[in-house]
């Protein structure tokens, strides 16, 4: 009976490590890197993911949202982020995975903000994180 008891609870903490997170490779495109470039009209700089709105002019003329996806606060913050480092007004130029289910989302590999030369790294090229 302990035995199996204890076969449970493994086997129940085994399926709880799956829980809250998704998988990004269904999300998005890892066979693609496209950039983007426009004007960040918001950013969220939070968890569990932060975002980043640009706006992007196609090449027909018109205005497109993206949705940048971005890390969680703390691996941003490790990564030399910093909570104002990208404000409305910023022209970018933003690299990354193009969603799968989207017609304006992207996983943000990296952005470049040209006026100043700043980076930021995102997800990483090979991986999830």
């Amino acid at each position: 009976m302990l035995r199996s008891i204890v076969f449970f609870l493994l086997f129940m903490g085994l399926l709880s490590l799956g829980q809250g997170h998704h998988n990004n490779r269904a999300l998005y495109d890892y066979d693609k890197i496209i950039d983007i470039e426009g004007s960040v009209t918001e950013g969220w700089y939070g968890n569990p993911h932060s975002r980043v709105y640009i706006e992007v002019t196609n090449e027909n003329g018109e205005t497109e949202l993206w949705e940048g996806d971005l890390l969680d606060r703390g691996t941003l913050d490790r990564r030399g982020w910093k909570y104002n480092d990208l404000v409305a007004g910023d022209y970018v130029v933003a690299s990354g995975r193009p969603a799968r289910n989207r017609s304006f989302g992207l996983m943000l590999t990296k952005v470049f903000r040209p006026s100043d030369g700043w980076v930021g790294e995102g997800y990483r090229d090979n991986t999830g994180g």
